[in-house]
């Protein structure tokens, strides 16, 4: 399943299939492959970003560390983020699941890799000021 595919007629969701999520996977895969190969250690981090507010409703978190059954990379992240004081959301606005998501399952749990999906909220990023910050303190915390 991809989002956002939901409203789309079959062409379209294959052509959309074609032109960004397989490249996009396919070459994630050449990387870790390429990785295991060389037997170097590998954490995946993946980097989305939320709104500030959905259906009316404001969204509190600065950031937001999503995992699923492995905790190993979100939980020292998360205990961290609430040291500094930054208002995090575990597994909030969005949670991840075998049946909704792909990334993180297919390229990080499957393979045993520590991992995490981190999600910034949209306002804390749109200047490049705040872009910076989180650059920096996400490159300190990792």
């Amino acid at each position: 399943r991809i989002p956002g595919n939901e409203h789309l007629d079959e062409a379209a969701k294959a052509a959309r299939r074609a032109a960004l999520f397989e490249p996009y996977h396919d070459t994630i895969t050449r990387l870790l492959d390429a990785r295991a190969a060389r037997a170097q250690p590998t954490v995946l981090v993946s980097v989305h970003s939320f709104t500030p507010v959905y259906g009316g409703v404001a969204r509190p978190w600065e950031i937001a560390l999503l995992s699923n059954r492995d905790r190993r990379l979100a939980d020292p992240l998360l205990a961290a983020l609430r040291e500094e004081g930054v208002t995090v959301g575990d597994n909030m606005p969005y949670r991840l699941t075998d049946d909704g998501d792909y990334g993180v399952p297919v390229h990080g749990e499957r393979r045993g890799l520590p991992h995490v999906l981190i999600e910034l909220r949209q306002d804390t990023i749109a200047a490049a000021g705040g872009q910076q910050q989180w650059v920096t303190r996400l490159a300190t915390l990792l």
